[in-house]
């Protein structure tokens, strides 16, 4: 299928509304060839961003407002280094509901980053940059900030070049 009239053809579909997008993000899950257009890849980002939110603050109410009582605050030297003390940490089933939250966090980013860095990939092709960019993340907050400035820029199909396209797996 085509992305644009007349231009190389893209293994991604043209969607724009966030059912068409999640889905094509679930598709093409380790796709690095081809093109996304800018709602292919923000529909699913503010999905995954929303879904880490809701389960922080539920998180945060649930231990603040249930867990309240596991809550210990000292200003002990808890870990032997001199002027370090975290001031709060839980105990008991307290500790146990942080640690399974803390775990879920860590599936959902486990089982989406590879899917995420394919839709990145493919995200820079569609405004005619190479896909390796997408290594500016690794590089804390300016490269996240470059990177997040470089994924806003306008689909450039003009830029599109063969190699975008081609498998190189």
């Amino acid at each position: 299928m085509q992305l644009y009239a007349g231009e190389i053809t893209s293994p991604m579909i043209d969607a724009s509304g966030p059912d068409a997008t999640l889905s094509s993000f679930l598709e093409n899950y380790i796709q690095f060839r081809g093109y996304s257009t800018r709602p292919e890849f923000w529909w699913p980002f503010l999905f995954l961003i929303l879904v880490h939110t809701a389960i922080g603050v539920t998180a945060i109410i649930t231990i603040s407002t249930l867990f309240a009582e596991d809550m210990v605050t000292d200003a002990q030297d808890l870990f032997g280094v001199a002027g370090f003390s975290p001031g709060i940490w839980l105990e008991g089933f307290g500790a146990v509901f942080a640690a399974a939250i803390l775990g879920l966090h860590l599936l959902i980013a486990a089982l989406t980053v590879i899917p995420l860095l394919a839709l990145t990939w493919r995200r820079l092709h569609d405004s005619g940059l190479p896909g390796s960019m997408s290594l500016l993340g690794l590089i804390p907050l300016v490269g996240w900030l470059v990177l997040l400035l470089l994924l806003a820029r306008p689909s450039a199909p003009q830029k599109h070049r063969p190699e975008f396209s081609a498998a190189w797996y």
